[in-house]
């Protein structure tokens, strides 16, 4: 499988709403699976790696959300 790779211009305000956007769909789909029987046995600590190698969906997400606070930090200092 090949990795892909996406390249987005948005203004600082832009980015901003876009983080808040995905970091709300992050915390919602972790929720639904966080307590579901299928991790009731993981440990806390390993629990949300597992939850990422389980679901690219949410994976994505949390690259995506490290992503733009990353330049979004970059662009403030």
């Amino acid at each position: 499988m090949a990795d892909v790779t996406i390249e987005m211009t948005l203004s600082t305000h832009q980015a901003r709403a876009f983080l808040r956007y995905q970091l709300t769909q992050y915390e919602v789909l972790m929720a639904e699976v966080w307590h579901s029987d299928k991790y009731r046995t993981v440990p806390e600590g390993m629990r949300g790696p597992r939850v990422l190698r389980d679901y690219p969906h949410i994976a994505g997400l949390h690259r995506t959300i490290r992503a733009l606070r990353k330049q979004l930090q970059e662009a403030q200092a």
